[in-house]
Order: C-alpha cells, then structure tokens, then sequence
C-alpha cells in the first residue's frame, strides 16, 4: 500500500509540470487557469475558435488575435505547446495590459476553443502630491513625465518618483523620499497620489584641502562655486550641499591650479562624509590635491597656416615668451573672446567656416611648456540664402536692413555678431531669441551658408493715462502719452493695416497730452523716420507747447493798477538729419538739426527775461555706439559729442553750449557688468552778454517737479541725480536755484540682469555718482563734487515701458529747495520712467 501511494503521487507530480507550462501569463503575473491541461498526456488540437475577452471594442479584439500569432485552423498541442507561451508573451509586449491568459473553454473531438483573456492597463486620472507647498508642486508637475489619460505602468511611476528625488536632490535635498498611492476610480482608472518628505538640507560643514603647497586653501575654497562652507556670518543663506554642484566644483579647482600655471594638477581623491546630529544632516568634504610645477610658455609653433602668418595668430593669442601658462586664456583666444580677436574668429571672419586647430602641449626643459597648434583652414564659405522668420508685426525688410549677412557675401561670424547687435537696437524683439544667433544650414556642394533668423516679437510700444492732484493752484492733473516705436506712416490710409494702428516700418510715433484745463497745458508730437529714402539716414521733427497760468493766482496787479494774466508760454518745434558713417567704422553717427524756440514770460517769475525771448539753434553732433542691448547694454559703449549754437541775429537768444557724454560697460560674469559714465558740459557766449535761458540743474528726478516750479525747465538742461532732491545742486540767485553753466557728472553701476522675459526684463543694480555745476571758470572746481550712493532697480514692462526706482544716500550737505527738505545727509527714494538718471 505505500509503495503504490508513492507511485501515484510521483506520476502526479510528473504530470504537473507540462500543465504549469500551459498556465503562465505575463511576467510579474501569477498564473492561475489551468484549463489548458487536458490529462495527463500531451494531445494534438485543431483551434476550432479563438475569442477575446476583456476588451469591449471589435477592432481592438482583432488586433489582439493578431498579435498572438494564434489563429483558427491551427494545430497545437495542449497542454505543452510553447505557441501557446510566445502569445501570451506577444500580447502583453504590446504594452497595454497588465494581465495576459489564454485558457480553453471546451474541447469538441479532435477540436478546441481557446480564450484570449487581457485586463487592460488602468489609465491616470490625475495625480497629485502631499507634504510640499502648491509653489514646488506646480514645478515638479513640469517635470514629472505623466500625462492625464495615458496608461499607467509601473515604469511610469518609476521614473515619475526619480524625477521628484532627482529635483530635490538639486535643490539640496539629498535623503528625499517618495511613495505612491493608487486609488481606483471609474472606468479602470487610477488616481495617484506622491506622498513627499523632503527631509533635512545638507550643509557643507566644513572642505578640507590636502596636498596643496603652492596655492592656499581659501583661493581653491574661492574656485567652488556651488559648494562652500557655512559661516555664521552668512546668516541670510545656508551653503546647502548640492550633488551636481559638487562635480562641476571639482573641475574647477583643477581648472584654477591649470590657470595659474599648474599644468600637471590634477585631484587625487576626493569623498563626501554625512554627519548626523539629531535631525540636522552635515557634509565634510576632503579633497586631496597633485599640483605639481609651475609652467612657463617658452615656444608658441603654427603648423598648417597659409593664410595668417604665424606673428598675427600669435599676437590673437596673447601669450607671450616667459608668461605664466593659463589653459582658460588660451583656450578663450583660441576658440573665442567677448571683443573678437580670437583665433577662429581671424579666419572665419575670412569665410574659412570650417576652421579647425587642434592644441599639443609639450614638456620643455626647466619648467616651461611648448605649444604646437596644428592648424587645418579648410575651403572658403558666403552667405546663401538668409530667411526671416517669426516677424509677425515687423515688415521683413525692416529687418533685412539690419542685416549685415548679405548673400553672395563671404561667410563672417563678425557680420552675424554685428546684425543680431543692430537687431538688439530696435527693441522690437525678445533678446532671447535675438542672443541663440540663427539657425545655420551649410550647403557643402556650392559652399555656401543659409541662415535663418528666427525672431519672437515682443510690444515695444508705450501707453500711459494717469491723473495727478498737483494742489489747489493746479487742481487734478490729467495726462495722456502714447509711443508707437513701430509705426508704419506708409500703411496710414490702408483699413486692413489698423490692427489698432498701421505698424511695422520701424517708425517713431510719439504723442503726449498733459491738462488740468485752462490752469496748465502741454501738448508734444515727434516723428522719426530711422531710414530716410532707404538709407541708414534718420529723419525727423517734433513740436511742442507749453502754458501755465499761474494756478489760482493767474492775474496780477501792477504798479499802474492795471490787472493782466500772469502766464508762462513756451512753443518750439525741431528737425534734424542724421547720416551714419562709414569711417572710422559704421558705428559712428553724424546729426544735424534745427532747433526753435519762443518764450514769453508774461509777469510769471522774475528769473527769466519778462516778454518774449526767441531762439534759433543749429544742432551738431557726432556719436559711435557699440552698446550690445539699448536699454540693459552689458558690454560696449555709447559716445556722443554735441554742439548747439544759437546765433545773436537781431533779438534772438544766442549762446554755444558744448557736450560730452560717454557711456562704457564692462562685462564682469554671466548678466553681470559694471559701467562708467561721464558727462561734461558748457554753455558760453558768443557776444559776451550773459546767456540767462541756458542752464545746468542738477538733482532729482522728473517725478520730484511740482507743476509749479516746471518754469525752471525753460531753455534749461535737466541733470537728474540720485540721492539728492530736484534742482539741490548748482548756483543760487536770492537763494533760488538758477543752475549753471559748466557740468562735471559721473556715474558708475553694478548690475545684475536678473529677469529677462517676454513679459518683465528687471536688472538690479549698486549706484555711485558725483555730480556739479558751476557758473563761470572763476568758481570751477573739478574736485568739488556732491557724491551719492545707494541702490536701484530698472524695470521693463510692456505697455508702461522702463521704470527705475532708486533709493540713494547724499554724503555731501546741500542747500535745501523746498520747506520739507533739511539739506542733511539722508537717503532719498526716487522714481522715473526710462533711464532718467543716466
């Protein structure tokens, strides 16, 4: 009896395996039918109906049979057959299920009819996320890769929770974690749900330094940009450990020693240790450090050049015998430097596009090093074919005028530098899309370069509508300005163009209306056209009116007891003519204009002339502008050299007032750059009789005028400065300011253009200036300056256009303007719009 017990359990346990074989599904997926074992002995089937179960539309069934490579007709042999195992397997490689079986429904003779049965992927409802603030929960939703309706697979949850830790692992956090909940819902649906702990920042503790002889600790501390110690005086920010960070840092603390000279340096190890106290995680971090000699350049070898002799590549260069081997300023005048004298760019400034050179550095006797650049200068490349695209508002050839990529041309990477600056100038386009450069598509069978600048249109355009309480005397203020920078004078009459107003042809439109009724009234209206008769030749004129009636006491008695209006009236209108140059370069600009203007100062202040005054100005000037962006330039500069003169003919005003304005910035890092600027000025006599109109007023901003003191503005210069009230600088006659007639003012900024968008540009900045002005060169002082120093912001929106706030400390004493002022030092908000301290 036990001997038979044990047989019938061996051939049961025989048999098994083949109908476990039949039963498999899907992998990770346990296999439950067994419907499929038809006895113990293998048994040759013709599939009689093949079925799909699972999926309710018709097609998808079809597709499934299919994918299965089972179809009716066909012999298999159950249980055993691995056709029946490759179409499980077939199917669920498909990738929209999540369970596979086949199983047998019933057997007719030598006959079978087999199931397909499949449970579909469940697909995502939404997901969300716990224990973080709707802030990071917007951003990591832009990078978790899920899409709403999409299946969902266990990979997809995988890769979605590496993407959170990976995010917080560069935000510091480093022992992020991550779970998911599913929830059913309807339809075969799931809702996710990522329950989040950050966990604790790591702080850098402390970097220790090894094997460092020749260059000291705090210089390779200094190197690290992302990863530094934390000090108690830096309360403000903790020195967070950052993984990605760290990796680049390691390079370049090699990158410093090879900079200094230190060719062979290199980092022998490195580790990163995490101390724990309580809830708090610390990272040390030790690095052991090869510096080895330090190199000098003893030869400098050209091998391969036909074109530029080696004495012009070494000079682009900049390295000269005995120097101090620096690997960053060899491979910045090699490959590419901010003011283009480059290497590559000397030969593809020649058309040579293809320009290649390949560095050899050889050890040479006492310390030094030989460099060997072999040079390959290829064929010669011009300009093809230069397309324009996303100009949705500019007319092309607007933009085509700017261009200096001309085809037929040969191939210049100075030229494209030069257009995307000329394009900058116009402001009508993001410099996002401006600073990428064009797209660039070589046609190496006729050598030939296409370009397409692709630009992203952004309002350039200015509308303002504001009210004003400016007092009892002048009641409420009410002002309406409007500035088209794009405007299209040639599309006026055309219907389809008023979308609202006809643009495109890069004209200036400007109109401004300022009113409180008969008390105060200035009107204005200019016009530019930038490309006169198709030419880089600016044109133009505006006109202007100003009255002021005195406010509430607009009518005086006089000594005869007569009554009249007391009022103040300026008229005035101006042309010019402006031509660029073609030498010394195309960056020069030469302007002529005229300039009229009457006064009449109808018993309203005793310090202009009372009456009429009348004065006719021929206007000179010379300028170059090589500023990189017009309104936050970060490196170039601006000069502007003018020359008014007004001549004593019968009883015009006369006068001739000189002016030297320069601007210049320096890039310093990456949207950070500091600048310098100067202005000069002189206004003298061409008959010896004193000049009463022209004048220098020094101080404030437009914002701090009152309506009742814009008389001062008269024939006058306004010089607004930071840090100091309206008109607090420069000349008195009995205690009121009247300016004057020499000018010294110096500006000097760090910036940082922090933002920069479609929607808001903003640039912070640190601010120091000087500033005086002085009657004759009897009191001139160059040295005697009024200093202020503080902080600013420009900020550019569309529509209102630039606005800079400023808040500025006087470190000079001043006589003080206005009742509210005390002439101490003290800081001083201001506000203007455009760069109106400048």
């Amino acid at each position: 009896m036990p001997r038979q017990s044990f047989v019938i359990v061996f051939a049961a346990c025989l048999f098994a395996v083949p109908v476990a074989a039949q039963t498999f599904g899907p992998p990770g997926q346990g296999a439950e039918q067994q419907a499929l074992a038809a006895g113990p002995q293998p048994t040759d089937y013709e599939i009689l109906g093949l079925t799909v179960k699972g999926v309710s539309d018709e097609s998808m069934r079809s597709f499934v049979r299919q994918a299965s490579g089972l179809s009716e007709g066909r012999t298999v042999t159950l249980p055993g057959d691995q056709a029946i195992a490759r179409a499980i397997r077939k199917v669920y490689e498909l990738g929209m299920f999540e369970d596979v079986e086949i199983v047998r429904e019933r057997t007719v003779g030598d006959g079978v009819f087999l199931a397909i049965r499949v449970e579909g992927v469940p697909k995502l409802a939404e997901y969300s996320f716990t224990g973080i603030d709707e802030d990071e929960q917007e951003e990591l939703r832009r990078k978790v890769p899920l899409v709403q309706r999409s299946p969902l697979r266990e990979g997809e949850v995988a890769r979605a929770k590496q993407a959170i830790r990976s995010y917080y692992r560069k935000e510091g956090f480093l022992r992020t974690s991550v779970k998911a909940r599913r929830t059913k819902a309807d339809n075969n649906t799931v809702a996710l749900k990522f329950i989040v702990d950050r966990g604790q920042k790591a702080e850098v503790e402390s970097i220790n330094i090894a094997g460092n002889q020749q260059v000291s600790d705090d210089d390779l501390k200094d190197a690290m940009e992302k990863t530094r110690e934390d000090r108690w005086w830096r309360f403000w920010k903790g020195e967070d450990f950052n993984p990605d960070g760290y990796e680049k840092d390691k390079q370049k603390v090699v990158n410093y020693y090879r900079n200094h000279g230190y060719y062979d340096a290199y980092l022998k190890t490195d580790s990163v240790q995490f101390v724990r106290e309580g809830d708090d995680t610390d990272v040390v971090v030790d690095l052991k450090v090869h510096e080895g000699p330090k190199y000098h350049v003893r030869n400098v070898e050209w091998r391969g050049n036909t074109v530029i002799p080696d004495e012009q590549l070494t000079q682009a260069l900049d390295l000269e015998t005995g120097e101090v081997y620096d690997a960053s300023k060899l491979k910045t005048n090699l490959q590419g430097n901010r003011q283009g004298t480059d290497v590559r760019g000397l030969y593809m400034d020649r058309g040579y596009m293809k320009f290649n050179v390949q560095k050899n550095v050889q050890m040479a006797p006492g310390d030094s090093l030989d460099l060997v650049f072999d040079v390959r200068e290829g064929e010669t490349y011009e300009f093809g074919d230069i397309t324009i695209a996303g100009n949705t508002k500019t007319k092309e050839h607007v933009i085509r005028r700017e261009l200096y990529t001309v085809p037929g041309q040969r191939f210049s990477r100075s030229a494209i530098q030069e257009s995307i600056r000329r394009l900058s100038q116009l402001k009508y386009f993001t410099q996002e899309s401006l600073t990428k450069g064009p797209g660039v598509q070589v046609d190496e069978e006729d050598q030939e370069v296409d370009l397409t600048y692709d630009v992203v249109e952004k309002s350039s355009d200015q509308l303002e509508l504001s009210g004003t309480w400016a007092g009892q005397d002048y009641g409420l203020v009410l002002q309406l300005r409007f500035n088209f920078t794009n405007f299209s004078m040639q599309d006026l009459f055309e219907p389809d163009a008023w979308t609202p107003l006809p643009a495109g042809d890069g004209q200036d439109l400007s109109v401004s209306v300022q009113t409180s009724g008969s008390r105060y009234q200035r009107y204005s209206l200019s016009f530019k056209e930038p490309w006169f008769r198709g030419r880089p030749t600016p044109v133009g004129f505006s006109i202007s009116y100003f009255r002021s009636n005195g406010g509430a006491s607009r009518r005086v008695t006089t000594t005869d007891t007569t009554t009249v209006d007391r009022y103040l009236a300026k008229a005035g209108g101006r042309v010019f003519y402006n031509r660029r140059l073609d030498w010394p370069d195309d960056k020069f600009m030469l302007s002529t204009g005229f300039n009229y203007q009457r006064y009449n100062n109808n018993n309203y202040t005793s310090t202009l002339p009372f009456g009429v005054s009348q004065e006719l100005a021929l206007q000179l000037g010379l300028s170059r502008n090589s500023l990189d962006d017009p309104q936050f330039p970060g490196s170039g500069s601006k000069v502007d050299l003018s020359l008014d003169i007004a001549p004593p003919i019968g009883n015009l005003i006369q006068y001739h007032k000189w002016g030297l304005d320069t601007d210049w910035h320096v890039p310093l890092l990456n949207r950070v750059s500091l600048s310098f600027g100067a202005q000069y000025g002189y206004i003298g006599s061409l008959t010896g009789e004193n000049v009463q109109f022209q004048r220098y007023l020094v101080g404030g901003s437009p914002f701090q005028q009152s309506y009742g003191t814009r008389f001062d503005q008269f024939g006058k210069d306004i010089m607004y400065m930071r840090g100091y009230p309206y008109r607090a600088i420069g000349p008195r006659l009995n205690g009121q300011p009247v300016g004057g007639r020499i000018l010294n003012k110096y500006t000097s900024e760090l910036s940082w253009l922090a933002v920069q968008s479609k929607r808001i540009t903003a640039q912070p900045y640190l601010f120091l200036d000087a500033a005086n002005t002085w009657n004759s060169f009897e009191t001139f002082q160059p040295r005697q300056l009024y200093r202020s120093s503080g902080v600013g912001a420009r900020v550019l929106v569309p529509m209102i256009g630039m606005v800079e706030l400023a808040y500025g400390y006087n470190f000079d004493r001043f006589t003080p303007v206005a009742r509210d002022q005390t002439g101490e030092r003290d800081w001083t908000f201001q506000f203007t719009l455009g760069r109106g301290f400048d």
